[in-house]
């Protein structure tokens, strides 16, 4: 499930619990010159119970991938596409 507004992408997710994996991306830290701004989170009954920071797309994608299986290539092609590409793609 892609978010504009929030810069979130969630994956395996449970709506009425808030349950799965979110990737987001923070725009204001990438803005500053953050080196850490893909959050991989691990989110249980509306509780983040874990989280990865990562320095760019590549190795968010990976730890997602250590998580659940997920096609890497194929996420990456599909991130392309989403309207924020260039935010994300600018920040990488």
């Amino acid at each position: 499930m892609l978010s504009q507004e929030d810069n979130q992408i969630r994956y395996k997710w449970d709506p009425k619990t808030s349950t799965g994996f979110q990737l987001r991306f923070d725009a204001e830290a990438a803005a500053q010159g953050g080196h850490y701004c893909y959050h991989v989170e691990d989110w249980t009954c509306r509780t983040v119970t874990n989280e990865w920071q990562c320095e760019s797309l590549d190795e968010a994608l990976g730890v997602l991938s250590r998580l659940f299986t997920i096609d890497v290539e194929q996420e990456r092609r599909r991130l392309a596409a989403w309207p924020q590409a260039t935010v994300l793609q600018a920040a990488a």
